[in-house]
């Protein structure tokens, strides 16, 4: 288990995912990733404020490094969390992604440092990642992701018998 402790993922937002692909590649010195289409419809439940969301229309380069994965992002035209980041912010780190065992227990720890409920969560079958916004509480966002069996929670989310971040509170 990896408890709380394990940074997999750094977000970055940009404009052009291409030309910061090129650039990334050239500074980490490595082929340039390939740049896809995410998220396949189907594949993930999002909701964002509470609202079902699809986002099909982002372009999305991943770097596996040492230790962690480098995702370059770039948002589609369509509202999603990472228009509403490169909108406000312009460029930039759009959130550091912890795994975590236990998605509650870790949301109570954040309630404990004033932290609120996610604002957006993401479901497939074998686990979850939520948007936290700790940018007071930790100077940035946070990305929590759980690998579950998340059968039966998705399922009950397509059928409408629960409701989202019902599971954390």
């Amino acid at each position: 288990m990896a408890g709380n402790n394990l940074v997999t993922q750094i977000c970055v937002v940009v404009r052009d995912v291409r030309r910061a692909n090129a650039h990334w590649s050239r500074v980490l010195g490595v082929p340039e990733e390939k740049i896809e289409t995410i998220f396949p419809p189907g594949v993930l439940l999002h909701y964002t404020h509470g609202a079902a969301a699809e986002y099909t229309d982002c372009q999305v380069a991943k770097y596996q490094l040492a230790g962690f994965v480098l995702e370059l992002i770039q948002p589609g035209a369509s509202p999603s969390p990472w228009r509403t980041f490169l909108e406000e912010h312009g460029q930039g780190v759009f959130h550091f992604c912890v795994l975590v065992d236990d998605r509650k227990a870790f949301q109570h720890t954040l309630a404990e440092i004033g932290v609120d409920l996610p604002y957006h969560v993401g479901y497939h079958p074998s686990g979850s990642y939520s948007y936290v916004d700790t940018r007071e509480a930790l100077g940035l966002e946070l990305s929590v992701n759980n690998q579950a069996d998340n059968r039966a929670l998705f399922q009950g989310l397509m059928a409408g018998a629960v409701n989202p971040m019902d599971e954390l509170k």
